[in-house]
């Protein structure tokens, strides 16, 4: 495996992991564009790590006090509610993907329905984008959410297991229609990230661990080059995801997808 192949995978990883882009559309025209094989289990679950490692980094302060709230009664009843939210936000996610993962990656993965979810999911970002826009009400505050807040939230994110959806990008539009303001929904749909893609990570390690490759074609150098790059691009990512949505919400990244869907569909 060039180091080329393992430097493109590895940014288009650390990007497409917290962008509202949608990671699988990229994973289908990168192997086409630049005839590239199979990358393996091995190197999916490094370059998971990495994005989680860059998350972990980014909120470690907001990552510890949740921890700490979780196990700690006596702390801040906001920090403890925020904790649990996020946990029960989570299970939705975790009982599709582990009961339904398998048969959605083996069935739903052809070009054309990421090109049309793509485009679908477009739009009902942009309804969300527009709505939060235009209402004046007060913003929800992130340790104030309900029950109901919580699960359409966790629900939303069950959803993003369909290629082409994104994960990040339904979780903010799910968070907008919760009346939480863009960087509120943001550094949510970042926190409720956290457990999922430590899963993912988890789950495609334990796959090759169990099955290993008998012949790899990358060395460690190459993981290692991988994980690196995808925790520092990763870095970037959130920090900009951030800045742009505050400022203009998620206009930008909703004409890429666009434009993204339109070249999928149109080759296919």
């Amino acid at each position: 495996m060039e180091f080329f192949q393992i430097i493109l995978l590895s940014i288009i990883q650390g990007l497409t992991e917290f962008l509202p882009i949608s990671s699988s559309g990229h994973l289908i025209l990168a192997p086409i564009i630049f005839n590239f094989d199979d990358q393996g289990l091995a190197l999916d679950a490094i370059l998971h790590l990495g994005t989680l490692f860059a998350i972990i980094i980014f909120f470690r302060k907001e990552l510890i006090d949740l921890t700490r709230a979780l196990f700690d009664r006596k702390g801040s009843p906001k920090t403890h509610h925020l904790a649990w939210c996020i946990i029960l936000a989570s299970f939705p996610a975790g009982l599709i993907g582990l009961f339904g993962g398998e048969w959605i990656e083996v069935n739903l993965r052809s070009p054309t329905f990421v090109g049309y979810n793509l485009f679908f999911w477009s739009f009902i970002f942009l309804i969300a984008d527009r709505y939060r826009s235009k209402i004046s009400s007060m913003d929800t505050e992130l340790n104030r959410l309900s029950l109901q807040q919580v699960l359409f939230i966790g629900c939303a994110q069950a959803i993003a297991l369909l290629p082409g959806t994104s994960r990040s990008g339904i979780t903010i539009a799910a968070g907008l229609f919760s009346n939480l303001s863009h960087t509120s929904a943001t550094r949510f749909s970042f926190l409720l990230g956290t457990p999922i893609i430590f899963a993912a990570g988890m789950h495609k390690l334990m796959q090759f661990i169990s099955h290993p490759v008998p012949e790899q074609t990358y060395s460690n150098l190459h993981l290692l080059i991988g994980m690196g790059i995808s925790f520092l691009v990763g870095l970037l990512a959130i920090q900009l995801l951030l800045k742009v949505v505050a400022r203009v919400g998620l206009l930008p990244f909703i004409i890429y997808r666009l434009i993204l869907a339109g070249g999928i569909l149109l080759y296919y």
